[in-house]
């Protein structure tokens, strides 16, 4: 699972991690953000090879086919070993891959009592590239809204001590596979949507301020002492699509969001 995460790189970042020809069209100064929530814009990278390009959209994939978006859950992850047959999205995971690029991300561990964040981060890469899908709902009266989930595996062993999911993170070589969406087919993706080895990330624990996504300092990513051991054992897996619990605290969201705005104009 994928619930937060954090973007702090320049341009430069970027174009040197996603491009080869140092060209990004769409690509704009933003401003760091260390809490980035589901509902919230988020930057994509689209395209294939030298034909990238980035595009704001909303952490929110509402499927094409949805009438109604005040009654359909709220997705912001897919599950990449059923992503192929889900109505919801084997539309998008043939035609519409992206990438949602992130310097870490964070997930809790959880105790019987509470839940301790940690924030996840690249060994060795300058930046993370979270593998993704999108699609463009149209309304009724023919508003359009892009949005996207990003898709999550088992996690290593390595990850696993903390969280039992992990979102599908591409390596370089990778990358340029996942976004060629030109044959229409999925099938061959299966090797792509797959756990990186145990030294991939590293993570240490971070202060529970993460918890209201209307907090965004750098001081989030920050380590602490954690407030129980780590040999804890992982919550089990649950269902796929449960409404996400932090649509209860949407006004956060929303506090964060104008934060966002605020630094970007």
């Amino acid at each position: 699972m994928c619930g937060r995460f954090v973007i702090d790189a320049d341009q430069e970042d970027f174009l040197a991690f996603f491009t080869k020809e140092g060209e990004l069209p769409g690509l704009h100064p933003m401003p760091p953000r260390f809490n980035i929530a589901p509902t919230q814009p988020v930057l994509t990278i689209l395209g294939h090879e030298d034909q990238r390009q980035a595009r704001l959209m909303r952490w929110a994939f509402l499927p094409d086919w949805v009438k109604n978006p005040a009654d359909f859950t709220l997705i912001h992850n897919a599950r990449a070993e059923t992503a192929a047959t889900k109505p919801s999205f084997r539309n998008a995971l043939r035609y519409r891959r992206c990438l949602i690029p992130a310097s870490g991300f964070y997930e809790w561990q959880r105790s019987e009592e509470r839940k301790q964040p940690y924030y996840m981060s690249p060994t060795k890469a300058s930046l993370l590239a979270m593998a993704g899908i999108w699609e463009t709902w149209m309304g009724p009266n023919g508003e359009e809204q892009d949005g996207c989930a990003i898709l999550t595996c088992k996690a290593n062993s390595a990850m696993g001590q903390i969280h039992h999911r992990m979102p599908v993170l591409l390596d370089e070589t990778q990358i340029n596979d996942w976004l060629d969406c030109r044959s229409g087919r999925s099938d061959h993706l299966t090797t792509l949507m797959q756990s990186q080895g145990e030294d991939f990330l590293r993570y240490h624990p971070v202060s529970e301020a993460v918890n209201r996504a209307a907090n965004d300092s750098p001081a989030l990513i920050e380590p602490v002492a954690p407030s129980f051991e780590k040999q804890a054992k992982p919550k089990t897996e649950g269902k796929e699509g449960v409404k996400d619990k932090r649509q209860k605290k949407e006004k956060d969201n929303k506090d964060q969001l104008s934060l966002f705005l605020e630094k970007l104009i």
